[in-house]
């Protein structure tokens, strides 16, 4: 099985593809091109497009020592959209995860 993701915008939506497989967690941490005050937004639709994340965050999980965990949600095989937004700004970052 393996996993890709394709990310855009000003937030940098980063995943763990090469452990991706059905029936395991995703982990995803986040890379911001320009500094953007929080809080944030996330939004994940499932391959059928039914939303199963959604959650207003203070600070993106990065990865680095000291950050928040990770987003983490359970894939299956299909195409997972990620969605995040700066709520008091213009900073985005848009995702697809495929699982296959």
């Amino acid at each position: 099985m393996s996993a890709t993701i394709d990310s855009h915008g000003e937030i940098e939506v980063i995943a763990n593809c090469d452990e991706l497989a059905p029936n395991r967690q995703a982990k995803l941490h986040f890379r911001l091109v320009d500094m953007a005050e929080p809080p944030f937004q996330i939004r994940v639709r499932s391959p059928s497009g039914k939303l199963i994340l959604e959650r207003v965050i203070r600070e993106l999980p990065t990865g680095e020592p000291q950050s928040p965990p990770p987003i983490t949600f359970t894939v299956q095989v299909g195409a997972y959209e990620v969605d995040v937004v700066q709520l008091r700004g213009t900073a985005i970052g848009k995702a697809v995860i495929e699982v296959s």
